[in-house]
């Protein structure tokens, strides 16, 4: 798969890039473009950006917000208190403890269960990269696992960054088999 192609519904893309590159950044924006912006259902889970960049973004890649887009924000953000965002109305944000992936899962998971069928999911995890900052491999492994699983189920398109400068081959490879397609912009 390449940069530029747009994956099928029920897709999980692994997209192995530097975590602060700018072709990454882009490669992200054109995978949530997955259908008119009206159309789409973005779910956002994000270590580092904050609500009104992440909204901003969108709007500078693609003009109209999506229906419905959802930012899970994982951690702490200094200068930033939850909900103190000025986000769209449709935009819905909350935020997970890095260090509880069960309550991540619980957060993705209410999300999930409020998507509109009519609607084209999209989804994208910012990144299993600093996820593993937080947790041991294997619990990473049954999140991803069952989380990835619960995305095709929905047919969502969904992607899942990890910088694999920061991660052995052992890693990486363990990770790999979790998704269907890989880019790879190193």
């Amino acid at each position: 798969m390449t940069a530029s192609d747009s994956p099928a519904p029920g897709t999980n893309v692994l997209v192995l890039a530097p975590s602060l590159s700018d072709e990454k950044r882009a490669t992200c924006l054109d995978l949530q473009g997955a259908g008119p912006p009206g159309r789409l259902d973005v779910l956002h889970v994000t270590y580092s950006g904050t609500p009104s960049d992440l909204v901003a973004q969108w709007r500078d890649h693609h003009g109209d917000l999506p229906g419905r887009m959802g930012i899970v924000v994982v951690g702490d953000q200094p200068g930033k208190q939850p909900g103190g965002e000025n986000v769209p109305e449709n935009v819905f944000v909350t935020t997970a403890n890095p260090n509880d992936i069960t309550g991540l899962g619980m957060r993705l998971n209410n999300y999930l269960n409020d998507h509109d069928d009519d609607s084209q999911l999209v989804a994208c995890v910012d990144s299993m990269t600093e996820m593993l900052q937080f947790a041991e491999l294997q619990p990473v492994f049954k999140f991803l696992h069952m989380f990835a699983g619960q995305l095709r189920d929905a047919d969502a398109v969904a992607h899942f960054h990890l910088d694999p400068g920061a991660h052995d081959q052992q890693t990486i490879s363990r990770l790999k088999p979790l998704f269907d397609e890989a880019v790879d912009l190193r």
